[in-house]
């Protein structure tokens, strides 16, 4: 299985990796994996708390951005009747702009303790659904994911509103994380280390494959507005995928800081790498021995 959001060529071999093609949605194994091996296996005097808000909106653009309904271009179905419903969602349409794509929602924040044992959900998490975007509870698989986490959207804080049922049913089947806010802690006192937004690195300078939507993305913490893209041609079958990105630049996709404790100074990185859809982590089995394959992403908090 593959997806048309892959931008990778022999120059540059890595480019943009993503699962998220309009055409081929639906009945994939996708991992989003979260880690925090600030004490694993064996140094416990290094341990951080790393928690992750993540920031859910629609993945997709269609032919009109600007006609206020949101059709499926695999079907040519309207799957967001947004301006019939304005009410009915009030986070991916809302006031006063009214835009169809480039708003998002943050779902309650997850939290990697980083504790060495038991493993899940304290130094690894996976949160999978059979859902397109793991936004509804009922639906979380909990493998790897002891106490069935999700992304929960229902209640987020102001300024975004109460998410409704038809919203959060919208987002399971369209919807993507495009970026995280990101916290390390102190484990003893609680006190904030360092902090900070994170999105996956993509080149959307890159006209081959990219086309500004000239509809900014304009609730975005932190920043304000940024342009946002979409995707216009893949390398593996020379279609597009549709697929909506952030301007490359908005967030980093890598930070660093340093904490002392016990008067010896420390160094942190926190990274997210995206990958193909169908194909493997890149790197073998990840931390605790288990394969990535089907993996959407990995966020990680590491001594560095």
């Amino acid at each position: 299985m593959t997806t048309n959001s892959y931008t990778g060529t022999v120059a540059n071999p890595n480019g943009y990796k993503s699962f998220w093609d309009i055409y081929n949605r639906e009945y994939r194994e996708m991992w989003y994996h979260y880690e925090n091996t600030t004490a694993y296996p064996s140094t416990p005097a290094t341990r951080l708390v790393f928690e992750v808000t993540p920031y859910i909106g629609l993945a997709y653009s269609d032919n009109d951005v600007f006609d206020g309904t949101f059709f499926d271009e695999s079907t040519n179905i309207g799957e967001g009747p947004f301006i019939g419903l304005p009410t009915q969602f009030p986070n991916m349409y809302p006031t006063p702009t009214f835009n169809e794509i480039g708003n998002f929602v943050p779902a309650k924040p997850i939290t990697l303790s980083g504790f060495a044992a038991p493993i899940w959900d304290n130094t690894v998490l996976r949160v999978f659904s059979t859902d397109h975007c793991p936004v509804i509870g009922a639906n979380i698989n909990s493998a790897y994911n002891p106490n069935f986490i999700y992304f929960d959207i229902s209640s987020p804080p102001a300024p975004y509103q109460t998410s409704t049922a038809m919203e959060q049913d919208f987002l399971s089947k369209y919807g993507k994380v495009f970026f995280y806010y990101w916290v390390a802690k102190d484990p003893g006192t609680s006190l904030v280390i360092a902090d900070g937004y994170i999105t996956a690195y993509c080149d959307t300078g890159d006209t081959t494959y990219w086309a500004d939507t000239t509809i900014p993305a304009s609730n975005l913490p932190g920043v304000g507005s940024a342009k946002l893209f979409t995707n216009i041609r893949c390398n593996d079958n020379g279609s597009r995928s549709y697929e909506l990105v952030l301007e490359d630049g908005t967030y980093p996709s890598e930070d660093t800081f340093t904490h002392t404790m016990g008067g010896q100074t420390y160094n942190y990185r926190v990274s997210i790498e995206t990958f193909r859809g169908g194909y493997g982590y890149p790197y073998g089995s990840g931390t605790g021995g288990t394969g990535m394959g089907g993996t959407v992403s990995t966020v990680i908090l590491e001594l560095n």
